[in-house]
């Protein structure tokens, strides 16, 4: 069972089905259209992919910048794999998913030292996901449309299932599974603005958590600068970085890569400046048509930015094969976390959601007829919370001032909050309250992980675990 259509829950069912297992992938929506993966093109100008490509570069070097970005806050061994893998799996994706380059050669991006990204667009402008879909149903995986996995069924010590809820009729059924893989995108809708859409809302941390799976620092997350104008868009990094943006008629001070940037924007925005993209002139050219037409840019050659959630770094705990803490539930893409550490190197999405996807097939083609059956089964899933639509808009005012910068006080207080939140279980609960108990879920545990780090800065305690149990585990 593969909860999840994007790249990573596709990639993955694709090579279970040929392989020869039975899969079923669940979406709540229309499946290989409603994932993070689905709004890459349609958020930036481009595709990106980030790995090695010229001569001097190296899978070593290139790991010793996701090493010296993350700061010792990644899992031991998963950049490793990135790094090594990055280049194989982006010529791959340029293949198997139709992509034509726009440049002869790699560009080199804010704060790198070498030339390492790609820019592509699908070559007939087709949905990224198209030639994927086509040859995972081809394989024989079942593509399970607005269907929402609300628990996990675990019983012996490991997972026997998911609970899902069909979101045309309500109804809750136990889908029993020998195996079960997470790859249902970040943490992104937990906020208000978001690049990912709605269904990406922390599922991957609330299921993993409800059912006792060790999670990796889920407060780490990555922001973007985003046109205030909806659908939001991300103007590049050259663009943010390149000086062309203002606070009040001023430049940014100093801004040498996205993340400076990002954060001088969110102490404007805290502090109730407006912030703009100066696009006219050659800039214009990398807005889309949408953008160039509304009528403050046609106005004043100029575009209102805000910041909105964009990946969440940190999710469900896996070793170097995807497998979890809990035998039997594995996990890829954005919902794994601990491939990178503070700082997420952009380009890489792709790449990570590709590369761990066909590692997740291999571990549990290997890990058949190791684990048994669960003999009995108890359903594992977050609460249901009362009063949905209060709890949305108190998420929303909780949560919408955190994006980027999340003070102690704000932090505690909104845990506090959320913590008190009536709740009951799934009996009679309808998708919109699954919907708002995964989010709160995630919330929670966001900002606790958030509280902790906090602590830990205040006592000088190391960022980077180092008790073997807090390493990869390992089934």
């Amino acid at each position: 069972m593969v909860v999840g259509s994007g790249l990573g829950g596709l990639e993955c069912a694709r090579q279970l089905a040929a392989a020869g297992w039975s899969v079923q992938v669940l979406s709540p929506g229309r499946p290989g259209h409603d994932g993070a993966t689905h709004r890459v093109h349609a958020l930036a100008p481009w595709v990106l992919l980030t790995a090695p490509w010229v001569r001097g570069d190296s899978p070593e070097r290139f790991l010793a910048d996701l090493e010296r970005r993350g700061e010792g806050q990644e899992r031991f061994g998963l950049a490793e794999v990135l790094a090594a893998e990055a280049h194989d799996a982006a010529c791959r994706l340029l293949e198997e998913l139709d992509l034509e380059r726009l440049d002869p050669q790699p560009v080199q991006l804010p704060g790198d030292e070498v030339p390492r990204g790609i820019r592509c667009l699908p070559r007939r402008r087709h949905v990224l996901l198209a030639p994927l879909i086509s040859r995972c149903r081809q394989a024989g995986a079942v593509l399970v449309g607005r269907t929402l996995a609300a628990g996990l069924l675990v019983g012996d010590g490991r997972v026997a299932g998911v609970v899902a809820i069909d979101r045309r009729n309500n109804l809750v059924q136990n889908l029993a599974a020998d195996a079960v893989v997470l790859a249902c995108g970040g943490l992104g809708a937990v906020f208000p603005v978001a690049t990912e859409p709605r269904w990406c809302r922390g599922s991957g941390v609330a299921l993993a958590a409800a059912g006792g799976a060790l999670l990796h620092r889920p407060e780490l997350t990555q922001a973007l600068p985003v046109t205030a104008t909806r659908p939001l868009y991300f103007p590049t990094s050259a663009a943010i970085v390149g000086g062309r943006v203002h606070v009040d008629g001023h430049g940014l001070a100093g801004a040498r890569d996205l993340e400076t940037a990002t954060r001088e924007i969110a102490d404007a925005l805290a502090r109730g400046q407006g912030v703009w993209l100066e696009a006219a002139g050659a800039g214009e050219g990398e807005l889309p048509l949408r953008v160039r037409r509304s009528p403050a840019f046609r106005h004043d050659g100029r575009i209102a930015l805000t910041l909105a959630l964009h990946h969440g770094i940190g999710g469900v705990a896996i070793d170097a094969w995807g497998r979890t803490s809990l035998p039997g539930l594995y996990a890829c893409g954005e919902a794994a976390g601990g491939v990178q550490g503070r700082r997420r190197t952009m380009g890489t999405g792709l790449l990570e959601a590709a590369i761990f996807a066909g590692r997740v097939a291999r571990a549990v083609s290997h890990d058949a007829g190791r684990l048994g059956e669960a003999r009995a089964a108890e359903v594992c899933a977050p609460a249901v919370p009362g009063d949905v639509a209060r709890l949305e808009e108190r998420l929303d005012a909780l949560m919408g001032p955190l994006v980027a910068l999340r003070p102690a006080g704000a932090v505690g207080g909104a845990l506090r909050e959320l913590e008190a939140w009536p709740s009951t279980n799934l009996a009679g609960a309808d998708s919109k309250a699954v919907l708002a108990g995964l989010r709160l879920r995630a919330a929670i545990e966001i900002l606790r992980g958030e509280e902790q780090r906090g602590a830990c800065r205040g006592a000088a305690v190391p960022l980077r675990p180092s008790a073997p149990e807090d390493r990869s585990p390992v089934v």
